[in-house]
């Protein structure tokens, strides 16, 4: 039996929008669940929420499941601020999905960079804040 294994950090990717009318771009762990209250706080914002998934795609061009990084480079109007987990700076393999939630692509932090750079739009590297466990 054939066994694939992609190697990487596996990354969480979540859309938030605030009530002024901005959008974030969250990267964390796959595993971490995040303190919105703390990220709001970190990012100067009030009041975070989840996007809808019609907000998903009338900014980035993908379906719900299909978010990462890359659906930056739909974002034409940069009306969404990418920020990564600052738990991530010292991985050097990024997982994310490529606008599909049906594979996943492997990029080195150089990559990514690279990419980011290729569509103008930087990424705010910022502690994030996890939620207590009861």
């Amino acid at each position: 039996m054939l066994t694939l294994s992609v190697v990487g950090a596996r990354c969480k990717n979540l859309l938030l929008q605030d009530k002024k009318g901005h959008y974030f771009l969250i990267v964390t762990t796959a595993t971490k669940s995040l303190d919105l209250a703390g990220i709001a706080e970190t990012i100067d914002s009030k009041r975070l929420s989840f996007a809808s998934a019609d907000t998903l795609f009338e900014l980035l061009g993908i379906r719900t499941g299909a978010l990462s990084p890359l659906a930056l480079v739909n974002d034409e109007a940069k009306r969404v601020r990418l920020v990564i987990d600052a738990e991530l700076t010292e991985e050097e393999i990024f997982l994310f999905h490529p606008l599909e939630n049906n594979a996943s692509v492997s990029l080195s932090r150089g990559a990514l960079d690279a990419f980011l750079r290729s569509i103008e739009h930087p990424a705010d590297w910022l502690p994030l804040a996890a939620r207590k466990s009861d």
